[in-house]
């Protein structure tokens, strides 16, 4: 049983929430598990890879073996928000969908079918995240998550369909979506490592790994707390 389950897409985002700390790596079916204590909390940090799927998977696989108490997904993100840059820390309070269409059905836009039209994140960790104020840059909004990675062509459509938004990834609404079917809080805390612009893809690839460890710096705080 462990405390809380993280969930991070790559190996980039899942150094650093390892760097310094003692860990036992876990005999997995699929990618990559470590386990770890941190004030005097259990947690299970798994890289799950990229994409809807793998997280929905991983995220099954690791809630049935490891029966968390709650589930947080870490790492980078693309800024879609006018006021967010580059390093800053989005924390999402709703989770949709940013390329599913089923409105010929009647269904809104980032909606599948007889599901919510988003799945909210676990109001007693959102407070958690708004009291720490060991960081001023950090964000709580919409996020939406595709099997697309969102950069100049795509940026427009997204941000048109969801003003809202203040971020981009591939795993997190899916990993909301598991989460929520097995009851179990849930709340994404990511860093910005590009801006969903035209060098987005370079931009990403230069900054992963230190929007990361923010990434990981705000999870650890907040694993803290719990």
């Amino acid at each position: 049983m462990s405390d809380v389950l993280l969930l991070a897409a790559m190996a980039e985002e899942t150094r650093p929430v390892l760097a310094g700390r003692e860990y036992t790596e876990l005999n997995v079916r699929r990618g990559r598990a470590w386990r770890l204590e941190e004030a005097g909390k259990v947690v299970t940090l798994v890289t799950c890879g990229i994409g809807l799927v793998n997280a929905a998977v991983s995220t099954a696989l690791a809630i049935e073996t490891h029966s968390p108490r709650a589930v947080v997904s870490i790492g980078s993100a693309g800024g879609l928000g006018k006021d967010v840059r580059v390093g800053d820390i989005i924390v999402g309070d709703s989770y949709r969908y940013a390329d599913a269409d089923s409105t010929a059905f009647g269904y809104e836009y980032g909606q599948i079918p007889s599901m919510p039209l988003a799945y909210a994140g676990d109001e007693r960790l959102l407070e958690m995240v708004r009291a720490d104020q060991a960081d001023d840059t950090v964000h709580v909004g919409e996020i939406v998550s595709g099997n697309s990675f969102i950069d100049a062509r795509l940026a427009p459509t997204v941000q048109e369909r969801f003003p809202q938004a203040l971020a981009a990834d591939m795993e997190s609404t899916a990993i909301a979506q598991v989460a929520r079917g097995y009851k179990l809080p849930f709340v994404c805390v990511r860093s910005i490592s590009d801006l969903c612009g035209p060098s987005a893809a370079t931009d990403f690839r230069g900054a992963v790994e230190t929007v990361a460890e923010r990434s990981a710096a705000a999870v650890w705080r907040l694993v803290a707390q719990l």
